[in-house]
């Protein structure tokens, strides 16, 4: 299971992503609540598990103006995961 630190980090990471961050015993849980993040999320989603970072993503994008967009999913590196995300925000 991830230490509170790492889930800071992971937060810290996401701090300009309009999100919450939920770790779950054997799973990690993202809710973006605007559509443009979830849709960043997403699509660069694929490279962390080309990179062996997370593996099985569930999503949940409901429609609506008020709708939350939720990920659930593994992470098997969430150091390697965390370097991603950063990398990723420059995408």
């Amino acid at each position: 299971m991830e230490s509170d630190d790492e889930i800071k980090r992971l937060e810290r990471a996401l701090e300009d992503k309009n999100c919450s961050v939920e770790k779950h015993s054997s799973v990690m849980e993202i809710t973006f609540t605007r559509k443009e993040d979830a849709d960043w999320f997403e699509t660069i989603f694929e490279d962390y598990q080309r990179e062996s970072a997370v593996s099985c993503l569930m999503s949940m994008r409901p429609s609506g103006a008020n709708a939350r967009h939720k990920f659930v999913f593994n992470v098997k590196d969430m150091d390697k995961f965390i370097e991603l995300i950063e990398i990723g925000k420059n995408k």
